[in-house]
């Protein structure tokens, strides 16, 4: 699957879950577009091999480098390079106070919604923006659709032309199933 149509499908998802699930990430795991570019440009252990099998645990240290970046940037007061467990809490109340709009010591759902929207403005923007190839501030019905423009194409694994059940299933199980047939008719 192409990094845009993953992309759109996020965006979709999210569009589609709502909050639902999302506050430990809205205040804890901010996922903005700073902390990324340095891991980019010097990780490498993506290497000739491309991402497979053993670059699951590579994403995932990759991904879990960024996170720690993005939490020290955001947090880290005194800009030490340390994060401390009151530094973090400083941190977070004052995010709270922040939206704590009716000054309750609470966030109702309504302020948290302002919480949420700032911390995924930034994301929303930059799925905007890829979607807008042709940056002149507006999606057009064919950029908008390109993302999907091959999807039952790619994930039709037995070409009949739409996504069903039997497409959920590995190729390696229709292989399997194959197999067992052939060793019933043989």
């Amino acid at each position: 699957m192409r990094k845009g149509t993953k992309i759109a499908l996020a965006a979709s998802a999210l569009v589609l879950a709502g909050a639902a699930g999302l506050s430990s990430l809205a205040v804890a795991d901010y996922r903005g577009s700073h902390g990324a570019k340095h891991h980019k440009a010097s990780y490498s252990g993506h290497g000739h091999h491309g991402w497979g099998h053993h670059g699951r645990s590579q994403r995932k240290h990759w991904r879990k480098a960024r996170r720690m970046d993005r939490m020290m940037e955001r947090f880290d007061t005194d800009g030490d390079g340390k994060l401390t467990q009151s530094e973090l809490d400083d941190a977070r109340k004052a995010l709270l106070a922040k939206h704590d709009g009716d000054k309750d010591g609470k966030l109702s759902l309504a302020e948290f919604q302002n919480l949420w929207l700032e911390f995924m403005h930034r994301r929303m923007v930059r799925g905007f923006q890829r979607i807008d190839r042709d940056g002149d501030a507006a999606i057009t019905v064919e950029e908008f659709l390109k993302p999907y423009s091959k999807v039952v194409e790619r994930m039709d694994r037995n070409e009949d032309g739409v996504l069903d059940k039997e497409d959920r299933r590995h190729k390696r199980h229709h292989m399997d199933d194959d197999a067992k047939g052939k060793k019933r008719d043989g």
